[in-house]
């Protein structure tokens, strides 16, 4: 372990050497801390009622989906902690500002949200965050339901419920300090989930450190950099109902990214970024895993038009120790991907087309799989004999669009696109005995999209959302798993009487996903198995005593109906959460 350490320690060096000399001045400056785990789960529904913090941390729900390009698996729960607006805006008169919004209702959504800023100057700035997302109570008993023909099946409520909860939490500290031709930004904090059904009790501790460096895109700068690193130690204990002693997994992630750039006169640049992921894993399972990329790309940026052309050279490490079975992170790679992309500015400030083509391969990382679904376990790929943790693999991936405004309320971005995968991660339904269990298989793919985002925002009135298309061939290619959903989306629609009164209705739909199901013992397939779709229909109401003190109340899934998220997961309805939101 210690000589793969070094060997990977000198390639870096090795790699950081050959592109110091290449870089862009239209770099992005944008220093991200956090942990941006690769993957695509991507919600469908999004809150009602808008934080004053981001609100990539209010999202509890999960969503198997595939957004259109990022690797295929990430969902909610990734680690994203309240990151400092780090667009270089002015700074404030460095008063302390604090941020609380707490709710507890029936059945038991306790939501928590806190940020307190000590120091918010115009150099410096630092925050003290805390956010708690969970559900305790009932979960409909599921299990997979045939026709009366026998011709199809589909996993629906059975008799009973079963008692549990899901509980995700988070805190830290984040800050950033920026000078007239850079912005450091760091974070340290904790991410912990707890986990209870009525096959496992387990919980889940991560520890997060995070440093990024970025200098600013400035008009007389002929030099550009960005700089990140990334280390996370996490356990994962477990007591499983049919093991006479609780499991352990413990995991070291290490990220680093680098871009490097310079720019030259009438608009062409040059620059390369060097992106590096390592994971090792201990206890249950002892083996490694990393990847290493490095993309050089040529950039011109005038007129109406932007060009990023680029190659990447991607390499995949793996290290096994012997007696682990079955082998994890095997898929190879094909070493050289696109990552291009080209947009035409048609009309000023109002369209833009735009042409994107990539590719590449992720580790799927252990802790980036529990942030997308913390039903999946170390045991269940033993049950099928398969790897836990398998390389996703997208050949090339490519997207034509367009996006912009009309008068400056109506935003939308339209796209449609094809992806192909060697290798990605699909959930999967086993039946082992008396027991249905959800978990994880990987498979060969090809996706066609389209895609719409859209927003309407007025003094009074603000909609926003999203619908989207996918067809695969899962169907024919793969034995055991389920497609993402044909059509998802969301809709979101607020409006305010005076800025006092607030009404706000949300929908977030999917239609049914199609996929089969194995016998842990024979392998045989139940073909034609569906997971029913479903539409969450929330609505909110919210008082504003002033603009420090608001009080709302939100109900979720109205209709009642079974939504699964994640297959064989399904909270017990209708819900309701009352809160107060201080914004001092």
């Amino acid at each position: 372990m210690r000589n793969l350490g070094k060997h990977i320690a000198n390639i870096a060096i090795s790699l950081l050497g050959v592109c110091s000399g290449l870089s862009a001045q239209d770099l992005n400056p944008t220093v991200e801390v956090s942990r941006q785990y690769r993957g695509a789960m991507i919600d469908i529904d999004k809150p009602s009622v808008p934080m004053a913090v981001p609100d990539s941390v209010m999202r509890f729900n999960l969503e198997f989906d595939y957004s259109v390009f990022d690797s295929p698996f990430r969902g909610s729960y990734e680690f994203r902690p309240f990151l400092m607006d780090m667009d270089l805006a002015p700074g404030t008169s460095g008063e302390k500002s604090l941020y609380l919004r707490a709710g507890l209702g029936y059945t038991l959504h306790p939501e928590l949200d806190f940020v307190w800023s000590p120091f918010d100057g115009k150099r410096f700035r630092m925050s003290v965050y805390a956010m708690h997302r969970s559900y305790i109570g009932k979960y409909r008993q599921l299990g997979v339901n045939s026709s009366d023909d026998g011709l199809f099946a589909e996993i629906s409520p059975v008799s009973g419920r079963f008692s549990g909860h899901d509980m995700l939490s988070e805190a830290g500290i984040d800050g950033s300090y920026d000078w007239d031709k850079g912005i450091f930004a760091f974070n340290a904090g904790y991410y912990g989930t707890a986990l209870k059904d009525t096959l496992v009790k387990r919980g889940y501790d991560g520890f997060d450190l995070s440093l990024g460096i970025a200098s600013k895109d400035r008009a007389d700068a002929h030099f550009a950099y960005r700089a990140g690193v990334h280390y996370r130690y996490a356990e994962d204990k477990a007591d499983y109902s049919f093991q006479p002693s609780k499991v352990c997994m413990t995991g070291h992630d290490l990220d680093l990214d680098l871009s490097l750039g310079g720019s030259f006169p009438s608009g062409h640049s040059v620059a390369a970024d060097l992106d590096f992921d390592l994971s090792s894993y201990g206890a249950l399972y002892s083996s490694t895993a990393g990847s290493i990329a490095l993309t050089p790309r040529y950039l011109y940026r005038k007129g109406r038009w932007n060009l990023d052309l680029g190659v990447k050279v991607a390499f995949l490490l793996r290290n096994n120790a012997e007696g682990i079975m079955p082998k994890m992170n095997t898929s190879k790679g094909q070493v050289v991907y696109p990552d291009a992309g080209i947009t035409f500015t048609a009309i000023r400030k109002h369209l833009d087309l735009y042409l994107a083509v990539g590719g590449g391969p992720d580790i799927n990382s252990y802790s980036s799989l529990l942030s997308a679904n913390r039903h999946i376990t170390p045991l269940y790929n033993i049950v099928l004999d398969a790897p836990l943790l398998d390389n996703t693999v997208e050949r090339v991936s490519a997207a034509f669009g367009l996006k912009g405004n009309i008068a400056s309320r109506l935003r939308y971005d339209l796209s449609a696109g094809y992806r192909n995968f060697a290798n990605a991660p699909l959930e999967t339904v086993v039946i082992d005995g008396l027991t249905s269990s959800a978990g994880l298989s990987y498979g060969a793919m090809q996706m066609f999209f389209t895609r719409l985002d859209y927003g309407w925002k007025s003094q009074d009135v603000d909609i926003s959302g999203r619908f989207q298309y996918q067809g695969t061939d899962i169907a024919e290619k793969n034995r055991g798993m389920f497609a993402p959903a044909a059509f998802t989306g969301f809709i979101d629609f607020r409006y305010n009487w005076r800025q006092r009164i607030f009404l706000g209705i949300d929908c977030g739909f999917s239609t049914a996903r199609k996929g089969s199901v194995l016998f842990a013992d024979t392998k045989a397939v139940i073909p034609e198995v569906s997971v029913p779709g479903y539409a969450d229909l929330g609505a909110t109401v919210s008082y504003a005593f002033s603009r420090k003190c608001t009080f709302w109340l939100h109900g979720g899934n109205l209709l009642d109906m079974t939504v699964q998220r994640t297959p064989l997961y399904c909270e017990s309805g209708i819900y309701y959460t009352v809160g107060l939101t201080l914004n001092l």
